[in-house]
């Protein structure tokens, strides 16, 4: 079994690589998927984040409201650091879980936005980085996830920088055109890792 990891800045298209290898019937598991798991009233994690961050990320139902807890962490790294500290060790269960299910697949796969920034790199066989121009980044968030340019913008800063990802990339795509020019370089890649081959972008 080869584990790949896919990470990227937000807006990069690392969700969309997700889908397009899916459709491919490849094994992938995604980290913020999992993590919104982590939020239900029946998960141990919900104590714990609702014993942080008090009542003031709950919906009227008592539910944790996801926009909420992103505003509390947003430009607070203390509070990033306590919200990561919790979710950081089920998520990796998680994922030790997914490569031991799918241990006899030739590959596997996994989106891990934070992947640099946890150290979980070390985990992976290669690591891919999918990243796109900042303004093509800013353009997405605005249409798709309904950001302001400022809040679009300020989350791009926020995140550890496309140059750091890149040189520590064993692959990297360069998203800025059409899907389908993104699925034909995932399709070439997909060729190229059953050929057991390697490579630094597409």
């Amino acid at each position: 079994m080869k584990k790949i990891a896919i990470t990227g800045t937000i807006g990069s298209g690392k969700t969309t690589v997700g889908i397009l290898l899916r459709r491919r019937r490849l094994p992938v598991f995604n980290a913020d998927q999992y993590s919104r798991m982590l939020l239900q009233k029946t998960h141990p994690a919900y104590r714990e984040i609702t014993e942080v961050f008090t009542d003031h990320i709950l919906d009227e139902t008592g539910e944790i409201d996801r926009k909420k807890l992103a505003g509390e962490i947003f430009g607070d790294e203390e509070k990033r650091k306590k919200l990561n500290e919790i979710t950081h060790g089920y998520i990796k269960k998680g994922l030790l879980e997914f490569f031991e299910y799918h241990k006899d697949a030739p590959l596997v796969f996994a989106e891990i936005p934070l992947l640099y920034e946890a150290g979980w790199d070390v985990l992976f066989d290669e690591c891919a980085v999918i990243t796109c121009s900042d303004e093509t980044a800013v353009g997405r968030l605005m249409e798709y996830r309904d950001f302001t340019r400022e809040d679009a913008e300020s989350r791009l800063k926020s995140q550890i920088g496309k140059k750091e990802q890149i040189a520590r990339a064993d692959r990297v795509f360069y998203n800025d055109g059409t899907i389908k020019e993104l699925d034909e370089q995932i399709g070439r890649w997909i060729f190229e890792l059953r050929r057991g081959g390697h490579g630094t972008q597409a």
